[in-house]
C-alpha cells in the first residue's frame, strides 16, 4: 500500500480507474485544506473511488500511542507508534504571540550520541520515510484546527538528525510548503542540524529560504568533542567554512543553538571564544538552558543558572551578536527529546 502523501501514485491510480484527472484536486483538497482525516469523509468523491482508495493506500503510518498536555495548555507531546512498532515523539508549541510551532522527529533514535541529550539512548533504528514526517505534521495540524489555531512553524530538530535522512527530510519539507497543500512560507520552516557539512552544502542549493539552526552547544573543538563526537567528523573551521558559503548564497541569519551546561560549557572565557567566532557574521545565539531528564544522569549534567547564560550574553552584545534565553515550555511532560519513547522502548 501507498501512502495517502503519494501524489505520483495517486494519479496513477485515478488514471487506471479512467476517472478524470481533477479529481486528485479534490483529494488534495480535502486532506491538506479541508482537514478530513479519513477517506470516507472526502466526500467531493465518490463512495466507489473512496473504497478503491481504501484498498491501495493509507491515510497516515502512524499511530497516536499517547498524548501529554503542559498543565497551562502551552505544550503537547505526541508519542506515535509505526507501523513496524517503533516510538517517536512530536512537540506543539504554542506561544503567547499566537505563534504555533511544531518540532518533528526524521528518524527512530539518533545516531548522533550527544552526551546531553536523551535520544542518544535508542541508537539508531531507522530513518522516517517522508509521509511518517508529514503524518506528524498533519496531526498537529489537525489538533490546532480543533482549537481554531494554525500551524506556522516547523523545526526539525526533535528526534534524529535531519540531514541524515536528507532526502525524506526534502520531500517532506516540498509537500508542506506546496501552496496546493500545506501552504507554510519557507521562511517558517527551520532545519536543526549538529553541522552535516555535506547536509548543508545541498540545503543552501535546495532551500535558500528555509532557515538553518546549528547545533553550536561550544566554541571549540576540545568541549564540543567532549559533548558531541560529530567534532571528530566535521570540525569547527569546516563548520565555519561551509556557513560562509550559505550566508553568501542565501544572505539569511544562522541560528545557534547552545545548551547551556553547568560546568560544561559556561564558563565565561567561552563567551568570549563564541563572541569571536561569531563577530561579524549573519548570527543569532539561542541559549538553551540545560534541561535533565530521567534518561540523562543528573549527576553527570546541570543546568548553568540564568546570571551566568545574561552574562554570556552581555558579552556577545559588545560584538553586535544578537542573543536569546530559550523559554522552558515543558518542565513537567517528559521534557527530554526522546524520553518519551525510551520509556515506552523499555
Amino acid at each position: 500500500m501507498y501512502s495517502i502523501h503519494d501524489e505520483e501514485k495517486i494519479k496513477e491510480f485515478i488514471k487506471e480507474i479512467k476517472e478524470q484527472a481533477f479529481r486528485y484536486a479534490q483529494i488534495e483538497n480535502a486532506i491538506y485544506k479541508n482537514n478530513i482525516t479519513n477517506f470516507d469523509e472526502i466526500t467531493t468523491i465518490s463512495k466507489w473511488i473512496r473504497e478503491m482508495l481504501k484498498e491501495k493506500f493509507f491515510y497516515s503510518s502512524l499511530e497516536i500511542d499517547h498524548v501529554v498536555t503542559w498543565e497551562n495548555g502551552q505544550t503537547t507531546k505526541i508519542l506515535f507508534k509505526t507501523k513496524d512498532g517503533y516510538f517517536v515523539e512530536s512537540v506543539i508549541m504554542r506561544h503567547l504571540t499566537g505563534r504555533n510551532t511544531l518540532c518533528v522527529s526524521c528518524q527512530v533514535g539518533c545516531p548522533m550520541a550527544c552526551s546531553f541529550c536523551a535520544t542518544w539512548k535508542l541508537g539508531l533504528k531507522r530513518n522516517l520515510e517522508y509521509y511518517e514526517i508529514l503524518d506528524q505534521i498533519m496531526e498537529a495540524v489537525n489538533i490546532l484546527a480543533s482549537e481554531w489555531k494554525i500551524l506556522r512553524n516547523i523545526v526539525y530538530m526533535w528526534m534524529g538528525e535531519p540531514m541524515l535522512n536528507y532526502e525524506n527530510v526534502k520531500k517532506s519539507i516540498d509537500i508542506a510548503t506546496n501552496q496546493k497543500k500545506l501552504n507554510l512560507a519557507n521562511r517558517r520552516v527551520t532545519i536543526s542540524t549538529c553541522w552535516i557539512v555535506p547536509g548543508i552544502k545541498k540545503f543552501m542549493t535546495d532551500f535558500p529560504q528555509t532557515s538553518l539552526a546549528i547545533s553550536l552547544h561550544a566554541p571549540d573543538d576540545e568541549i564540543r568533542k567532549q559533548i558531541m563526537p560529530v567534532d571528530n567528523t566535521y570540525p569547527l573551521s569546516e563548520l565555519m567554512k561551509v556557513i560562509d558559503e550559505y550566508t553568501a548564497i542565501t544572505n539569511k541569519r544562522v541560528f545557534y543553538e547552545y545548551i547551556m551546561i553547568q560546568w560544561v560549557n559556561d564558563d565565561l572565557q567561552l563567551a568570549y571564544k563564541l563572541a569571536e567566532l561569531l563577530k561579524g557574521k549573519l548570527a543569532h545565539v539561542n541559549f538553551i538552558p540545560y534541561n535533565p531528564g530521567e534518561w540523562v544522569s543528573s549527576d553527570w549534567y546541570k543546568p548553568t543558572s540564568r546570571i551566568i547564560i545574561e552574562k554570556f550574553q552581555k558579552i556577545l552584545e559588545k560584538v553586535w551578536v544578537v542573543s536569546t534565553i530559550r523559554a522552558t515550555m515543558w518542565d513537567d511532560i517528559d521534557a527530554a527529546c526522546g524520553q518519551l519513547a525510551n520509556k515506552k522502548e523499555e
